[in-house]
C-alpha cells in the first residue's frame, strides 16, 4: 500500500482548531481587559487633571489676587483721604518692596489733579533684579500715559480691568500684566475722576513656575488671554511673539482648536481630545476659568504617556500570550497525531478504494471507539461496493443495449414518415414531427391515392414512447390499408376503429384527422376522430379555427362509433394548417402553455410566407416560448397550401 500524503491532516486541523478557539478567547480578555483599563485610567485622569488645574488656579489667583487687592485699597485710600507727595511716594515704594507678586505700581493723575503746578504725574516704582527704582513720565509726550489702555479703559468702564499680556519694550523690557483701578474725589458735591492705580505683575515667574509643574515626560500647563493670547505657554514663541490660538486654529486649519479657545475663553471648564502642535502628538486637554482676570487655565497630557505603562504591560502579556499559544500548539499537534494515527491509516486504504483498488487492504482496527466503528463500517462499505460495482456493469451494459435499441427504433419510425414532399403547381405541402423522446407516438402521413386524389392526415396517440410509437404505426398501417378499399374518410375511420378497438389490450388511443384532396376541383373530403380543430387560412377570413361539427371520439375507445366525414371547397392560396397538442400546449418553466393564441398570431404574421418557412416559425415560436424547459409532448405539423 502505498503511503498517502495529506496535505493539513487532521491533527493539525484539530490541534488549530483548539488553539484559534484560545487565542480568540484569551485575546477577547485582553482587549476586553485593556479597554476597561483604558477607561478607569481615563476616569482617574480626568480628576488628577481638574486636582491639577484647580491647584494650578489657587497658585496663580493668588498672585493676581494680590495685585488687584493692592490697587483696589490704594484707590479706597486716595479717595477717602488727602495725601502729600512725599507720602504718596512712600506708598507705592512701599507696596512694590513689600509685594513679590508686585513687578511695579504707579498712582497716575489726571492733568493737574494733583499738582496745580503739574499736567502729568505718575509716579512709578519697579524692581528689576530685584532693585527698587523709580520712575516718572513728566512732559513726555512720547510716553503719554492719557492714551495708554491701562488708563483710558478704566477711566471708560469705571472700574477695574486686567489687561492683555504685552511686553513693555519701553519700560521694562519683559512680559508683563498690569491691573488698573480708577479712583475719584467728591470736588463740589460732585464725584469727579481723578486717576488710575495700576500694578504690574512680571509674567516671567509666571511661566517659570508653569515651567516646574511635570506632567509624565512632555506634559504641560498653558494660561489663555481673554481674547486668546498665550500668556504662558511651554512654547516661547508663542508668549514673545504674542501667539493667539485662534490665529494659530486659522493657519493650521483646525476647527477644533478654534471651538477649543472660544470655550476657553468664555470661562467653561471641561476635558476633551486635544492636538498639540507643540509636542506634535494627540493629547487631552483640561480647561478652567480663572476668574480674576477672565483668563483660562490648560492642562495638556499626551495621549501615549497617559496609556504607555498599560500599552507596556498589555504588550509583555500578549508576547507572552504568543510563545504560551505556539507551545500548546506544538504539544496539542503532537497528542493528536498520535490519537489519531489510526485514522491517517485507515485514511490511506480509503483513498486507494477511491482511485478504483476496490479490493486494497483496510487496516484491522480492533478498538471499540469511534475509529473502531468507522474501520467497521468502511470494510462493509467495501464489500457493498464491490458487488455494486458487478451489478452497476450488468445494468450499464443493459441500459446501453436498449438505448442501441431505441435509436434503431427512432431511425424506424423516422423513415416511415414521408420525407420527399410534392412538387407539384397545384399545392405546396410541408410537415415535421419533433419526438419528446427517442421515439414518439404522434405521426403524419401524405400520399396520393391516385393521380388527383391526395390522402394526408395527422394523429397523436394516447401516452409517449415506446408503447405509443408501436400504436402509432399499427395506425399508420391501417390507414394505408383502409384506404385502399375506399376513398371516404368517416369509412376509412369506422374500419380502422373496429380493429383497434378489438386488437388493443392496452387501452391506448388515438386523435386523428384525415383529408383527401382533390388536387384539380379543390374539393377537401375529410372526417375528424376526436383530434383538435386544424387552421384555416381563406381571402376573406384569414385564419380561423376549423371546428367541425361531425367530430367523433379518438379511434381505439369504443368500437359501436359511426364517424361521420365532411367536405370543404378549397380556393385558390386556401390554406389548411394541422398540428398535434404539443405546440400548443408546450410548457416554459413558469408553467405556461404556448396556447392556441399565440399559435394563430404567429400564422398571421407568416400568412404570406412559404410552408416550409411558416412551419419552421411557428417551431421557433415555441422553442422561443420554451426558453430552456424539457419538451414535454411530441410536436408535429402538417401544412397544405392550395393553388387551384
Amino acid at each position: 500500500m502505498d503511503k498517502v500524503k495529506f496535505r493539513h491532516s487532521f491533527a493539525f486541523k484539530l490541534s488549530l482548531y483548539i488553539i484559534t478557539c484560545l487565542v480568540v478567547t484569551l485575546l477577547s480578555v485582553l482587549v476586553c481587559n485593556y479597554y476597561e483599563c483604558k477607561n478607569m485610567i481615563m476616569d482617574d485622569m480626568k480628576k488628577d487633571a481638574g486636582i491639577l488645574a484647580a491647584s494650578t488656579l489657587r497658585e496663580v489667583s493668588g498672585a493676581f489676587h494680590a495685585a488687584q487687592q493692592i490697587t483696589e485699597d490704594m484707590s479706597s485710600v486716595l479717595e477717602n483721604s488727602e495725601i502729600t507727595e512725599k507720602e504718596l511716594l512712600g506708598l507705592l515704594k512701599d507696596v512694590v518692596r513689600n509685594n513679590y507678586e508686585i513687578y511695579g505700581c504707579t498712582i497716575s493723575f489726571e492733568p493737574y489733579m494733583f499738582d496745580k503746578t503739574k499736567y502729568y504725574f505718575d509716579p512709578y516704582f519697579y524692581k528689576p533684579n530685584g532693585v527698587i527704582k523709580y520712575f516718572e513720565f513728566n512732559n513726555n509726550e512720547e510716553l503719554n500715559y492719557f492714551k495708554g489702555d491701562w488708563y483710558a479703559t478704566p477711566k471708560k468702564l469705571n472700574k477695574g480691568v486686567w489687561s492683555e499680556p504685552y511686553f513693555d519694550k519701553d519700560g521694562a523690557n519683559i512680559l508683563m500684566v498690569t491691573h488698573s483701578e480708577p479712583f475719584y474725589k467728591t470736588i463740589d458735591g460732585k464725584r469727579k475722576f481723578c486717576g488710575v492705580v495700576a500694578c504690574d505683575i512680571d509674567l516671567n515667574w509666571l511661566e517659570k513656575f508653569l515651567t516646574d509643574i511635570k506632567i509624565f515626560k512632555t506634559g504641560y500647563v498653558f494660561i489663555l488671554s481673554s481674547k486668546g493670547y498665550y500668556i504662558a505657554h511651554k512654547n516661547k514663541d508663542y508668549t514673545r511673539l504674542g501667539g493667539n490660538i485662534f490665529s494659530l486654529a486659522k493657519e493650521r486649519r483646525n476647527v477644533k482648536l478654534k471651538e477649543l479657545g472660544e470655550k476657553m475663553i468664555g470661562n467653561q471648564t471641561g476635558f476633551e481630545e486635544y492636538y498639540s502642535y507643540t509636542l506634535e502628538k494627540n493629547c487631552f486637554i483640561s480647561y478652567s476659568p480663572l476668574k480674576e482676570t477672565g483668563w483660562s487655565i490648560g492642562v495638556v497630557i499626551p495621549e501615549n504617556e497617559i496609556f504607555y505603562d498599560l500599552n507596556t504591560v498589555t504588550f509583555k502579556l500578549f508576547v507572552i500570550g504568543v510563545i504560551g499559544y505556539m507551545l500548546t500548539l506544538v504539544i496539542i499537534i503532537l497528542l493528536a497525531s498520535r490519537m489519531t494515527m489510526p485514522l491517517r491509516t485507515l485514511a490511506g486504504a480509503t483513498y486507494e478504494i477511491g482511485e478504483g483498488n476496490f479490493n486494497a487492504q483496510l487496516p484491522a482496527i480492533s478498538s471499540i471507539d469511534e475509529i473502531g466503528v468507522l474501520s467497521r463500517s468502511f470494510r462493509i462499505m467495501q464489500e457493498n461496493l464491490i458487488n455494486y460495482i458487478a451489478n452497476l456493469q450488468e445494468t450499464t451494459a443493459a441500459k446501453e443495449k436498449i438505448e442501441k435499441e431505441l435509436s434503431i427504433a427512432r431511425e424506424i419510425q423516422q423513415s416511415l414518415l414521408p420525407r420527399n414532399f410534392p412538387n407539384l403547381k397545384q399545392i405546396d405541402l410541408y410537415a415535421t414531427l419533433i419526438p419528446a423522446e427517442e421515439v414518439g407516438g404522434d405521426l403524419y402521413d401524405f400520399f396520393f391515392i391516385d393521380e388527383k386524389h391526395l390522402c394526408f392526415a395527422i394523429g397523436d396517440v394516447s401516452g409517449k414512447g415506446v408503447p405509443s410509437a408501436l400504436f402509432m404505426a399499427v395506425a399508420r398501417t391501417l390507414l394505408r390499408a383502409k384506404i385502399s378499399t375506399t376513398m371516404d374518410p368517416a369509412k376509412v375511420f369506422n374500419a380502422m376503429n373496429e380493429d383497434l378497438c378489438r386488437e388493443s389490450e392496452s387501452y391506448m388511443f388515438v386523435t386523428f384527422f384525415l383529408g383527401i384532396l382533390n388536387i384539380e376541383t379543390g374539393l377537401l373530403e375529410y372526417c375528424n376522430a376526436g383530434h383538435i380543430p386544424p387552421l384555416v387560412h381563406t381571402a376573406n377570413k384569414g385564419f380561423y379555427y376549423f371546428h367541425t361539427e361531425n367530430a367523433r371520439p379518438p379511434l381505439g375507445i369504443m368500437a359501436d362509433v359511426n364517424y361521420v366525414g365532411g367536405r370543404l371547397e378549397l380556393l385558390p392560396e386556401d390554406i389548411f394548417f394541422l398540428y398535434t397538442d404539443g405546440v400548443t400546449e408546450a410548457m416554459n418553466i413558469d408553467d405556461l402553455q404556448f396556447s392556441e393564441e399565440k399559435l394563430l398570431d404567429v400564422l398571421v404574421r407568416n400568412r404570406n410566407e412559404t410552408v416550409s418557412n411558416i412551419v419552421n416559425n411557428v417551431k421557433i415560436a415555441v422553442d422561443k416560448h420554451v426558453s430552456g424547459a424539457v419538451q414535454s409532448d411530441d410536436i408535429a405539423m402538417l401544412i397544405l397550401k392550395y393553388n387551384g
